[in-house]
């Protein structure tokens, strides 16, 4: 079965890729090197928002203003000369332009979206209107990432989408589906419950990645509030990225988070993918959110293909 998504085009040699910073600051320039220099080195042009290196403090440090923040994405989505745009960090904030945001223009000709984190907001945006954008590192990398990690993005500016295959994890539980890919971080995507921007769980494969809770309980608390509004009930299949720095552990993918959330969704017969290589953590494979999957977990492993 093949879904209908829109994917964006392909880039080419010097390519103009914009650098934007929707909800964070950037603490320090010289975080950017190493993605910048990967750009120009793959044949690409990094283009920096007017406001990209901003800085607002106001109980948290954004970069910039909401207003300054948006204008430097609305051009990114709008300017004809921009081929894809690419976020420096998640942290906050992206949150204050979703309502704001026009994409009358990026629907008839839409550019690739790269991040995480926080970007899962613009993401489900993106995801809402049948576009296609990568869940993949931001500008600002997680420390020492796999060749992997940018690899994979700067294939799919070339047409190539990636499939994974994995070995099994004690938790994974068996099946098959094809299906819409949708989610990301799990505070962001428990936010957009109930909104008008919140994902389309139905027929879905949910992936869901987490970072720096506290408490263990806190887990427990997004999954009850996805279960309750149904979500667990539509979807086809659940992808478990990172859980990283829950509670006292530093794992990149906690032993004890993946347990709370493989007894929250036992009654459920969907595949299930437990420590999938995406998420706060060195080795993050990237993910096409709002694009077609097909996966496919048994003894041999998991599979999943980019369709």
């Amino acid at each position: 079965m093949t879904l209908c998504s829109i994917t964006p085009k392909n880039l080419k040699p010097g390519s103009r890729i914009a650098i934007v910073s929707p909800a964070g600051a950037v603490s320090n320039p010289d975080l950017l090197t190493h993605t910048h220099n990967m750009i120009i080195e793959q044949g690409y042009t990094p283009v920096y928002g007017e406001f990209a290196l901003a800085r607002h403090a106001h109980h948290y440090t954004y970069a910039g203003t909401p207003e300054q923040r948006l204008r430097d994405l609305q051009w990114a989505l709008d300017d004809d000369s921009i081929d894809a745009i690419w976020a420096t960090r998640g942290g906050y904030g992206s949150v204050q332009l979703l309502e704001h945001i026009d994409l009358s223009r990026f629907v008839h000709d839409p550019k690739w979206l790269i991040g995480y984190s926080d970007i899962t907001f613009l993401q489900s945006l993106l995801a809402r209107h049948g576009i296609e954008s990568v869940h993949g590192q931001n500008i600002i990398s997680t420390p020492t990432p796999s060749a992997d990690s940018y690899q994979n993005i700067f294939n799919l500016f070339k047409g190539i989408k990636p499939t994974y295959q994995l070995d099994n994890n004690l938790l994974n539980e068996p099946g098959s589906a094809c299906a819409t890919l949708i989610g990301g971080n799990m505070t962001v995507v428990t936010a957009l419950s109930g909104t008008r921007f919140n994902f389309n769980y139905d027929n879905a494969i949910l992936f869901l990645e987490e970072i720096g809770e506290n408490a263990y309980y806190k887990i427990d608390r997004y999954l009850k509030s996805l279960k309750q509004t149904g979500a667990f009930e539509k979807i086809k299949g659940l992808i478990i990225g990172g859980m990283k720095n829950i509670a006292d552990d530093t794992s990149p993918h906690s032993p004890i988070a993946q347990s709370i959330i493989a007894e929250r969704v036992a009654q459920y017969s969907f595949p299930k993918v437990f420590g999938f290589p995406n998420g706060h953590i060195p080795d993050m494979r990237p993910l096409i959110i709002g694009g077609t999957v097909s996966l496919r977990v048994d003894e041999n492993g998991v599979r999943l293909a980019h369709l």
